[in-house]
């Protein structure tokens, strides 16, 4: 096993062409479509990532997919990251591909799985019902039996990602007391989305289901095993969007030290006032320490998944990432001046992909209480 500061010859490969794809495909430009209040995700370009098996990358060789590891997924969310690209691979390719990996001989998870090879199914989460709380366990949305031997799911799920961008929805919901996971079609008419834009033209919705009938086949797990199955899926999600942020962070300050290097201002480059010089050694120092975080979370992750020291390891990256990239993107802005808030000014888009990637299941203050929580330190003195 090799990590991220000391890549083998398949990493490089990786990392090269996912550069290269995204140079090539992924232009910045469509990002402008955001000020006129419209969404930026492009199926075309879904399916393309399909091609590249980027969808199907953590899905194991037995369903099709490629069955490679957490670092190699690493460094596909560290490019994305470094493009800013608003497509939600995290929420509706990785965390999918995640829980369709303990389920390999169900029959429910077949459309899953194909739209991940070739992407022509989409399906996002719809788990979370409290926005203070990423415990997959707290449900109160119901699946309840009905006497023509279906079942009728009702209830409200917040933070669902990108939901008119899916065609499936993964829903949690209480059967019988039992935590249950169940594959509903979006365009049901008893589903009903509550849409709204994020920060870098994608979109987050309030999904509410009102008495939608389902049948056995579309009931994919129930019991113990699905809370289980979330929480690790949830904790490698949250161990990737680091490293997105950290690659967000990254091409943030590129962009704005190139600019430093071109905008003259009382005779001189801004890039020589010292003012500036130190305000980019701070970002440079954040970012140093942020994908140190995240290269020990990813050994940690390797080493034991689901230990408290996985998990208070992935919280500190989660946060050091999260404050860097915000950092990155608010020192950009600031140095482009007015031009930075501008719809042609590329550092804004990376500022506005930090804000909605630094809150991703859970920002710095949530993950710095985590973190505490998994090292033991609550109740010490400071």
């Amino acid at each position: 096993m090799t990590y991220l500061d000391a890549q083998d010859e398949t990493q490089i490969l990786l990392r090269d062409s996912v550069q290269d794809f995204l140079s090539k495909e992924h232009r910045l430009e469509r990002m402008q479509a955001l000020y006129h209040g419209k969404s930026v995700l492009d199926r075309r370009l879904w399916a393309a990532m399909a091609e590249q098996g980027w969808l199907a990358l953590r899905l194991p060789e037995a369903l099709g997919g490629s069955s490679l590891e957490p670092v190699h997924a690493a460094i596909v969310a560290e490019q994305l990251g470094r493009h800013a690209v608003p497509e939600p691979w995290l929420s509706c390719a990785v965390l999918p591909a995640l829980l369709a990996s303990r389920y390999p001989g169900v029959a429910g998870w077949l459309p899953l799985t194909q739209g991940l090879l070739d992407g022509s199914h989409v399906t996002t989460l719809a788990w979370q019902e409290d926005a203070r709380s990423l415990d997959p366990s707290c449900v109160t949305t119901v699946a309840k039996p009905h006497s023509d031997g279906t079942y009728r799911l009702r209830g409200q799920k917040s933070g669902v990602a990108c939901g008119s961008f899916a065609d499936s929805l993964l829903v949690t919901a209480r059967l019988d007391g039992d935590l249950s996971l169940w594959r509903v079609a979006r365009e049901d008419p008893r589903v009903s989305l509550v849409e709204s834009l994020t920060s870098d033209g994608a979109s987050v919705a309030v999904v509410s289901f009102d008495d939608v009938p389902l049948t056995r086949e579309a009931l994919l797990d129930r019991g113990q095993a699905v809370s289980a199955a979330l929480s690790a899926a949830l904790d490698e999600a949250q161990l990737l969007a680091a490293w997105q942020l950290v690659g967000l962070a990254c091409a943030a300050l590129e962009i704005t030290l190139e600019y430093q290097r071109t905008r003259v201002q009382f005779g001189q480059h801004i890039g020589s006032f010292q003012s500036m010089q130190h305000l980019s050694v701070d970002v440079r120092l954040q970012q140093a320490l942020a994908r140190a975080a995240c290269q020990s979370a990813l050994r940690r992750h390797a080493e034991a998944p689901e230990s408290a020291a996985a998990r208070a390891a992935i919280a500190a990256a989660k946060a050091r990432a999260s404050d860097a990239a915000l950092l990155a993107g608010r020192f950009g802005v600031q140095a482009h001046g007015a031009i930075g808030f501008a719809a042609e000014a590329s550092i804004g888009c990376y500022l506005k992909a930090a804000l909605r990637w630094a809150a991703f299941l859970g920002n710095g203050s949530h993950h710095r209480r985590q973190y505490a929580l998994h090292a033991g330190l609550h109740g010490t003195s400071s």
